[in-house]
């Protein structure tokens, strides 16, 4: 019963440090590959914080959470595609070319599972759950900088929906959803929403709405541009 007994604890012992090794951490994220230092010091702040596994980043809002607390900004567009060409679309576009315009640039991906690690020069074919992206943003032409840190939490096929939350430790918290809806034979609107909430009412009420809209455009804009579609 002994031996049987020691055996287990044996075995469990070697599966933890299976899985534990096995992972990647923060602190091999080679900073010198990425480029914007707002992400650079915002990986490292992390580490300090006593982040060190990938799941140690987690999302500040999951879906089914209350949406109340949280102020709204919305924006529609129009694209001259039917909504599953759009929807296949967005999903299958290299986001380190999606999330790349005069606006944002993508400075480093992390995949949870499985898990792997993407910087600016590495491609990738599609959007999918458990992707955090590490976003600096250009404000009043590049004068200021922010990082950004958002993870992939939702992709509905049935609903066209794709959801990303902010991951805590941002300025913001909340949620973005991209919504696809068919509006015709071959056109689709599509409802970007955004769910925020900061330490601060000021940025809440005139900063924030101001320069998501203009990110948000660009965003959009550059998919467009990306597939050759029109009319957004």
């Amino acid at each position: 019963m002994k031996i049987a007994l020691s055996f287990c604890l044996l075995f469990v012992f070697n599966f933890i440090q299976v899985q534990v090794f096995g992972q990647h951490t923060l602190e091999e994220i080679k900073l010198e590959q990425i480029d914007q230092k707002k992400i650079r010091k915002y990986v490292e702040r992390q580490i300090e914080d006593g982040k060190h596994q990938f799941y140690d980043i987690q999302p500040s809002w999951n879906r089914g959470d209350d949406l109340t607390p949280y102020n709204k900004n919305e924006t529609t567009f129009f694209l001259n595609a039917s909504s599953n060409d759009a929807w296949q679309s967005y999903l299958s576009l290299d986001p380190s070319k999606m999330w790349n315009n005069r606006s944002v640039s993508k400075g480093l991906m992390i995949q949870k599972s499985p898990e792997k690690i993407f910087y600016k020069g590495d491609s990738h074919t599609c959007t999918d759950t458990g992707q955090v992206y590490f976003l600096n943003l250009k404000l009043l032409s590049g004068m200021y900088n922010l990082a950004v840190v958002f993870e992939i939490v939702t992709i509905d096929a049935l609903e066209m929906l794709i959801e990303f939350s902010y991951v805590k430790g941002n300025q913001s918290l909340g949620v973005q959803k991209i919504r696809f809806i068919a509006d015709g034979d071959n056109s689709t609107k599509i409802i970007h929403t955004s769910y925020f909430k900061s330490d601060s009412p000021f940025r809440d009420k005139w900063l924030y709405p101001f320069f998501h809209r203009k990110i948000t455009k660009d965003f959009h804009k550059n998919v467009r541009k990306l597939w050759g579609f029109s009319n957004l």
